[in-house]
């Protein structure tokens, strides 16, 4: 992640799965607030929908961010690159200790990429 802060935030985020029963996943993440527009590899309608993250920042709507997800190790998948925006604001946590609920829509992602977050989710559906 090339355009990123000197310094890398963690948080958690919270996959689901929608085809059947809902199946959350919460998985470790890593992601710095990103400061440029340029997003090389466009996903378009490649990925739908985005993803639920908890972190401790106080960050606005449409804030970008570079997320890196380090699926369990079971799985048996690399870290999950991707530039998301911030589309919803959740939960403002009412002091620092506490996390905030974002969502985030997938803006850019390459095709490994892409291909490693299909492998995820689908590891989540009901069998």
């Amino acid at each position: 992640m090339d355009s990123m802060d000197t310094e890398l935030r963690r948080g958690i985020v919270l996959f689901e799965s929608k085809k059947f029963p809902r199946e959350y996943i919460e998985i470790p993440l890593l992601y710095s607030i990103r400061h440029d527009e340029d997003y090389p590899d466009q996903v378009g309608e490649l990925i739908e929908g985005g993803i639920l993250v908890y972190v401790k920042d106080n960050l606005d709507m449409g804030t970008n961010l570079d997320i890196e997800v380090f699926p369990p190790e079971y799985f048996g998948l690399k870290s999950i690159k991707a530039i998301t925006q911030i589309v919803w604001i959740q939960l403002q946590a009412t002091n620092d200790e506490e996390e905030h609920e974002y969502g985030l829509k997938f803006v850019s992602m390459d095709s490994s990429n892409i291909l490693r977050l299909r492998k995820l989710l689908n590891h989540l559906e009901p069998e």
